[in-house]
């Protein structure tokens, strides 16, 4: 009789270790579950920043968060017609489920090195060099760079973004008036 109940603690106290081990001790990455590709990703401690692109070149900005039964979408936005366009532009807003705001920037113009975004009111600039350069890896999205700026100090509102090359000259600027 004592070796059952021997036998169930330590098969009940494996399984528990294993549960916790898998929700807490490991870097996570996002499974893929549709056709969109995986453009990019970044993990924090709060969740995963996810871009991607679907067959109809929508790239899509997302956050997730982990649980002990996978991940969590709690806020997403995109961007349509970026087949064509050299720069891509996409935002959330920090909500009581995303701790900051995301502003991320899909280039595939060859000369960008980097962005500043700055918002009115605000002595902070903040900076981004070329985050990820899909070259490196197959993808249909060839020569593409992302550009990813998430801060607590960023509202979202009243956004200008300076995209500069090499030598400092601006390629890109994008305004995103107040709400």
């Amino acid at each position: 009789m004592k070796e059952h109940f021997l036998t169930l603690f330590l098969a009940v106290t494996t399984a528990l270790t294993l549960l916790i081990f898998h929700a807490t001790g490991r870097a996570y990455s996002i499974p893929v579950f549709n056709a969109d590709e995986i453009l990019f990703e970044h993990q924090t401690i709060h969740g995963n920043i996810l871009i991607t692109s679907n067959a109809y070149d929508e790239l899509t900005l997302s956050f997730l968060t982990r649980n002990i039964n996978g991940f969590t979408q709690v806020g997403y936005t995109y961007a349509t017609d970026t087949a064509l366009a050299e720069v891509a532009f996409l935002s959330l807003q920090a909500t009581e489920d995303i701790p900051f705001t995301i502003h991320a920037l899909v280039s595939t113009h060859p000369d960008l090195q980097q962005i500043f975004v700055t918002e009115s009111g605000s002595q902070i600039a903040h900076v981004s060099n070329g985050m990820h350069d899909l070259n490196e890896k197959k993808t249909t999205h060839a020569n593409t760079t992302v550009f990813l700026v998430a801060s607590a100090d960023l509202t979202g509102t009243d956004v200008l973004i300076l995209g500069l090359d090499a030598a400092g000259a601006i390629l890109v600027e994008i305004e995103i008036p107040q709400r």
